[in-house]
């Protein structure tokens, strides 16, 4: 069954939209409404400005809701007449503002305010900033609240055939084309047109599958903490990313998700300026950064939002929904380091040329994924390194359709057939959810790999219960999933210690939930008194030289990187923190002994989106301040680290250009300023 439409040619306006030659590969976000790229993808979407980066942005609805643009407070609300044209060309009005004042530093710029025929004959607007630095299309989709059933959901799903468009007041677009309609298909193609004109190297998208906030297992009917808008957004980007990627197999995108409105149930992730830098923007597009708006009501910006962006609690964090792991970047058993991503749907690797060589080759196919499967893989990789010093690399398939039953996630698997040997065909090893409903299924969360004491890969993930289950392997193949029970955030880590204990640990609403073995190979047992506080994102555990488990986390509010210890192997923690690094950073730190086994070289990314790599002790004395920066900024996803033949350390990071960036660093046993830092690059994801 196909789900959504093959390849088709691309359509005129794909050639029309061609970018001037020479110019950088964009970064194109397709989203719902016209502050989601500021809410959800920022400060990722800040650092691609900075970085002089082109983007286009690309937003399907008008969002006009009750046409009314006026304070949620104002008086003026209970006998105001709804203006859906004006409210919807207020909201754009107030994101040429917020992206103008990213451009020039004011909120007034000159934009070029076009039209651009879309799929089906409908009419769109394109705006331009500063020579294409900055686009801007607004397909324009209605989403009034007067018209509860025209929901771009209702589109995706053929509960609807179509959905209308709206022209916003001012509009370049004809008065003639206000109302025509565009089908599901039409939608998609549409977008997959702009991805053939743009080619864009990253693609940012909202998220398919948010989480619950409420579930009725009589009548399996589930509140999502999200707006729905949201979701078909996400639903209607990734399938147009499948028939984009069909038609230009050459061009292979990175592609990230980002959580809606759901981030109010994760703890506050950003730094003090990070999240002021967020709401100053939203607060250009809200009309409340004090500028004269009396040339017209259109000039105020959305007046609804206003100055409430901060007290709706889904500003102060930005959560990738696919949270990259750092475990992406290995050693064969030769000594040649490969580097694992997610290109274009489809997982790549990058190896090494020789041992402790400079030289790459890459990016080629990562094993045998399903031949002409409509499924795209999610861009979480996650591997480990076997007993036997084989690598296994666990990925998730992703299955988006029109009705809810025919969604697929199911988490894949796939090893070197020795530890020098090459790759073969990826194995599904299925889900918790298999024999449920789809409900339960697409709430599959990323797996967490580790290696056991029996010397064979354990996975462990999030399931619908909000619980962690595990699937582990014997020698006679993999043994079922095992249900971990719980309650937890996405996001967990693992670690299996030299006495042969597994302890795992994630984030609950309140605090950290562990699971440990009283002896090795044995059942796992949840500990729900570790009294460590929540932190924001997923912790990095690391074995002290004394046996103690060491935990390395951001501080909620803060994006301080403070650390834990165990008061004894096996027992309970310190709950008073230490702190590491005080200059604010964002995401998971990667954790990597050093050769003598008594320090561990971390590397975390900064708030400006820069990596530093810092020395820490093992031996239980205290931590290290000095952090050296290492610059490879800016970047997508998780970075990752490994030593190479030579014993340097080597840092990878998939770079907003969508190709491999290494950074190899040679460690020594003094400070980390006198560290020799090489940059070098492994050549373009077309290769």
């Amino acid at each position: 069954m196909r789900f959504f439409r093959r390849a088709t040619a691309p359509s005129p306006l794909s050639a029309s939209l061609r970018p001037p030659a020479g110019q950088a590969a964009p970064h194109l976000q397709i989203c719902a409404h016209t502050d989601d790229d500021l809410y959800f993808m920022t400060p990722d979407l800040l650092q691609s400005v900075r970085a002089g980066i082109p983007v286009v942005s690309v937003y399907l609805t008008t969002g006009e809701a009750d046409g009314l643009n006026l304070a949620s407070d104002d008086p003026a609300r209970k006998t105001a007449t709804p203006d859906y044209a004006g409210y919807t060309a207020a909201r754009q009005h107030g994101i040429r503002a917020a992206y103008a004042a990213m451009i020039t530093g004011s909120r007034r710029a000159e934009w070029v305010r076009e039209t651009l025929t879309v799929s089906e004959g409908a009419v769109a607007e394109i705006n331009t900033l500063d020579e294409g630095r900055v686009t801007l299309i607004f397909l324009n989709l209605r989403t009034c609240v007067a018209m509860p059933d025209q929901k771009v959901l209702n589109l995706w799903s053929n509960k609807i055939s179509e959905l209308g468009t709206l022209r916003p007041s001012g509009s370049p677009i004809p008065a003639r084309s206000d109302g025509r309609t565009l089908t599901r298909d039409g939608v998609i193609t549409t977008l997959a047109d702009l991805l053939t004109a743009y080619r864009p190297a990253v693609v940012r998208v909202m998220n398919p599958d948010p989480d619950r906030t409420r579930y009725d297992s009589s009548n399996d009917t589930v509140t999502y903490c999200d707006n729905s808008d949201h979701t078909a957004a996400a639903l209607f980007a990734m399938a147009a990313l499948r028939v984009h990627e069909e038609r230009d197999q050459e061009h292979r995108p990175v592609v990230e998700s980002y959580s809606g409105y759901c981030n109010k149930l994760q703890p506050d992730n950003l730094s003090p300026a990070a999240a002021a830098e967020k709401f100053h923007y939203l607060a250009i597009y809200g009309g409340e950064d004090g500028h004269d708006c009396r040339k017209g009501p259109g000039e105020c910006g959305d007046r609804p939002l206003g100055n409430r962006a901060f007290n709706r609690y889904y500003g102060q964090s930005t959560t990738h929904r696919w949270r990259g792991s750092t475990t992406w970047l290995q050693p064969r058993g030769d000594g040649r380091l490969t580097a694992f991503a997610v290109l274009g749907g489809r997982p790549v690797m990058w190896t090494q040329d020789a041992p402790g060589s400079g030289s790459w080759s890459g990016p080629e196919a990562l094993g045998q994924w399903p031949a002409k499967d409509d499924a795209r893989c999610l861009p979480r990789l996650d591997a480990v390194r076997d007993a036997q010093g084989r690598i296994h690399v666990f990925a998730v398939r992703s299955v988006i359709a029109p009705d809810p039953e025919d969604h697929r996630r199911e988490v894949m698997h796939l090893q070197q057939s020795a530890p020098d040997g090459g790759f073969g065909t990826w194995q599904s090893l299925g889900s918790p959810h298999d024999q449920h409903n789809a409900i339960r299924r697409r709430a599959l969360g990323m797996p967490t790999a580790l290696v056991t004491a029996s010397g064979h890969p354990q996975i462990v993930l999030r399931n619908f219960g909000t619980g962690l289950s595990a699937r582990t392997a014997t020698d006679d193949g993999w043994g079922p999933w095992t249900d971990l029970h719980g309650g937890t955030l996405e996001g967990a880590s693992a670690i299996t210690q030299r006495n042969g204990h597994t302890e795992i640990y994630a984030t609950t609403k309140t605090s950290m939930l562990r699971w440990h073995q009283p002896r090795p190979q044995g059942p796992l047992v949840r500990d729900y008194a570790t009294q460590l506080a929540r932190p924001a994102g997923t912790t990095t555990l690391v074995e002290g030289t004394d046996g103690r488990l060491i935990m390395f986390s951001r501080q909620p509010g803060t994006g301080w990187l403070i650390a834990h210890r165990q008061l004894e192997p096996g027992g309970t923690w310190n709950t008073q923190p230490e702190l590491v690094d005080t200059t604010p950073g964002f995401g998971s730190v990667s954790a990597t002994v050093l050769p003598a086994d008594t320090a561990v070289a971390l590397v975390q990314r900064r708030d400006d989106g820069t990596l530093a790599v810092s020395r820490q002790p093992l031996d239980g004395t205290p931590f290290s301040t000095e952090w050296a920066p290492c610059g490879n900024a800016p970047f997508a996803h998780t970075h990752s680290a490994a030593l190479d033949a030579e014993g340097r350390l080597v840092i990878s990071t998939i770079g907003l250009d969508a190709q491999l960036h290494l950074l190899t660093v040679h460690p020594t046993d003094g400070d980390v300023s006198a560290w020799l830092i090489k940059d070098q690059s492994a050549g373009p994801a077309s290769a």
